[in-house]
């Protein structure tokens, strides 16, 4: 478990940052900073995630909750389950932090549009969009070096590590070239709603229920969205969002 910030910590953080406003003549400016950036005991590493525990940082909670000022911006709040999120707000960590979590959203539900390019043409008939992105961060390996190890493990770790290094070459020329035709063949012929259920599940149900259609940019959309509503649920920002 990562242990949350000690309150005590949290109050000389907000009491020092007072003084230099004060000593840098932006007293003025003070009543307009709400959050103050603390950890609440969430983390995730390349594959685990470790969950929020209301008991472990009861502590934290109560001294923000005490100030008329302050919230909490909850760091590393990436994968939480939507319980998680909704209690880390009603805790006061009311900002939250989310940044691979919603880039992992993406890359899954282009690895599903892979799989099922596979199956609609024929495997090794087209380019495999997914050894195309893994060769293209093996030959510039500046985003993810110092973050995964060498090793049998290396390929999985690009692919599907919680912490989304992947998300560093998508604007790399070869790797948009083949998004692009990815998204050029599946949209000239119908996705048989048997491989979306199959590879993408949940906008499969979508489909069906005729919140999105079955094309490419809807799919991945939706899948992007599907990550960030518990958020806006978790803030009370529901109605309209995400869609």
């Amino acid at each position: 478990m990562r242990t949350p910030r000690a309150p005590r910590a949290a109050a000389a953080t907000i009491e020092a940052h007072r003084d230099v406003f004060a000593r840098a003549g932006l007293g003025g400016a003070w009543p307009r900073v709400i959050a103050l950036v603390v950890q609440p005991g969430v983390e995730f590493d390349h594959h685990k995630v470790i969950d929020y525990r209301p008991e472990a940082a009861k502590a934290l909670s109560d001294f923000i909750g005490r100030d008329r000022q302050f919230v909490f911006e909850a760091h590393s709040t990436d994968y939480q389950s939507p319980a998680g999120l909704g209690a880390l707000v009603r805790d006061h960590f009311a900002i939250l932090k989310v940044g691979p979590g919603a880039t992992f959203a993406y890359r899954e539900a282009l690895w599903g549009l892979a799989a099922i390019e596979q199956e609609v043409f024929g495997r090794g008939a087209v380019p495999d969009l997914r050894r195309v992105v893994v060769e293209a961060m093996r030959a510039d390996p500046k985003h993810w070096r110092g973050h995964y190890a060498e090793g049998d493990r290396l390929d999985l770790d690009l692919q599907y590590s919680l912490s989304d290094r992947i998300r560093y070459y998508w604007p790399c020329p070869e790797v948009r070239l083949a998004c692009e035709a990815l998204f050029a063949r599946l949209d000239r012929r119908p996705i048989p709603l048997t491989l979306l259920s199959q590879y993408l599940p949940r906008q499969h149900e979508a489909v069906r229920e005729g919140r999105i259609t079955a094309t490419t940019a809807d799919l991945l959309r939706e899948g992007v969205a599907l990550a960030i509503r518990p958020y806006l649920a978790a803030c009370g920002r529901t109605r309209g969002a995400a869609t």
